[in-house]
């Protein structure tokens, strides 16, 4: 069966529609895909910002505590190992500490 001209021209067309809104859609600069990508990065970068903020603000809090408090400062410096003048540290083993020979 033959198919007439003008079908052949039409059929065409339409294929030469359909790629060029393929590439539109998906491999343009500006495509759909690519702002939905975009949109999505944007999002996941927004919320990454809000939990560094959260952190900043933490931080702040516990910089102006230890400037302004001086029983967290000397908590904060026991934690790291410090001891006054005069004393004398006693550092005890835990049982996970012990490796048996």
């Amino acid at each position: 069966m033959k198919i007439p001209e003008f079908n052949k021209k039409k059929s065409i067309y339409y294929i030469i529609i359909i790629i060029l809104l393929i590439y539109i859609f998906f491999f343009d600069n500006s495509s759909f895909f690519r702002k939905f990508l975009i949109k999505k990065q944007l999002s996941e970068l927004k919320a990454d910002i809000n939990l560094l903020e959260q952190e900043n603000l933490r931080l702040k809090e516990e910089n102006d505590k230890l400037q302004n408090d001086a029983k967290t400062w000397e908590t904060k410096a026991r934690e790291l190992g410090m001891q006054k003048e005069g004393e004398e540290i006693f550092l005890f083993k835990s049982d996970e500490d012990i490796k048996p020979d």
